[in-house]
């Protein structure tokens, strides 16, 4: 899989586009309804950003609440048979369905978030958002009093399994001794299972909480219960008004741009990209009022060292069994990422069955 902006791709980004005597018409189709925030609606301001930048040259339309399977290949049959050129599964569970749909419109092209298959007219993207975890679990890390940090997780996903270790990696950077408690909750949107997952958290002694769910759940009861959190996918401060300590925010606009252009161009490709800290596709959003400015300085450091060219996933790495993962010397590479369904040493807590 190839990081987004590569030398000789920053021209195509800017490259003036060839005439259409119509706009191109692209759709989105998401998992979740806007209205719940988080992963949906960092898509949808994606979205509009991307119109108004293309302007006339383009025409997007969205459809959320869309369920995976049948549902969602429904769905992706009635866009592409109402003639959209381009059309973007937004969720991980539409994978399947993208790829049998788009080998039934050789000419529609397709683009399908966080999955790795690719077909002739199917193409994959996904943000490096473990750069954002490992720095916001720096900050947990450098915070954190009692050494545990609570994360509320959803699905065991590679995705999510990324998220937990990089912001494992993150905390133990700060302090070699933390430990990241997971509870699962296998569902995105449940807010109930969020809360209560978060005060299970608190009440084993963590005192930061983050969450990869939809849900503002975790984020509002961390602060109710007076705890630091971390939130996550969107800018969530507005949750935790006290105890808010930065939110890791997805930037999918440059993917978009790139995407989109490259139809435009006439020269797409079926690709896997990802976008990270390079593209500014992962972001530190909002700080709370109370995180000291000495840290903040001291995370903006640790960017610029990742922009430098320092993996997050550099050995020695050994999994929470005591197992080496990553040998000294090695950085894991875009398809052991992509795999990744073993947890870091510091996190305790296992992936259900």
């Amino acid at each position: 899989m190839r990081s987004l902006i590569l030398p000789g791709l920053l021209c195509s980004l800017f490259a003036a586009p060839l005439a259409f005597a119509e706009p191109l018409r692209v759709a989105f189709m998401h998992e979740n309804p806007v209205g719940q925030g988080g992963w949906t609606l960092s898509h949808e301001l994606a979205r509009e950003r991307l119109q108004t930048h293309f302007g006339d040259q383009i025409s997007t339309r969205m459809l959320d609440g869309i369920a995976p399977g049948g549902d969602a290949e429904r769905v992706l049959t009635k866009l592409a048979r109402d003639g959209n050129a381009m059309i973007f599964a937004t969720s991980y569970g539409f994978m399947n369905s993208a790829l049998r749909v788009a080998r039934r419109f050789p000419r529609t092209t397709f683009e399908h978030a966080a999955g790795y298959n690719t077909a002739r007219n199917l193409g994959t993207y996904q943000i490096r958002a473990f750069q954002g975890r490992f720095l916001a679990g720096y900050a947990a890390g450098k915070l954190s009093r009692s050494g545990r940090i609570g994360y509320v997780g959803s699905f065991p996903i590679p995705e999510v399994v990324r998220g937990i270790n990089g912001f494992t990696l993150g905390v133990r950077a700060a302090n070699p001794e933390a430990i990241v408690d997971v509870i699962w909750i296998t569902t995105w949107s449940d807010a109930g299972r969020s809360r209560e997952a978060t005060q299970l958290l608190v009440s084993q002694g963590a005192d930061v909480i983050t969450h990869h769910t939809e849900t503002a759940a975790a984020i509002q009861t961390a602060d109710q219960l007076g705890v630091w959190s971390v939130g996550y996918q969107t800018d969530r401060s507005a949750f935790a008004p006290e105890h808010h300590l930065v939110s890791v925010a997805h930037n999918w606009f440059p993917i978009y741009r790139y995407k989109v252009q490259a139809v435009l161009d006439e020269n797409w490709q079926p690709t896997q990209e990802w976008a990270g800290v390079e593209a500014d596709a992962t972001q530190l959003v909002s700080w709370g009022k109370r995180v000291p400015e000495e840290l903040i300085n001291e995370v903006a450091a640790l960017r610029e060292e990742l922009l430098g060219g320092r993996a997050v996933f550099a050995g020695p790495i050994a999994d929470n069994e005591g197992a080496e993962r990553i040998a000294q010397g090695s950085v894991a590479s875009d398809e052991e990422l992509l795999a990744m369904e073993w947890l870091v040493e510091g996190v305790n807590g296992s992936r259900p069955d």
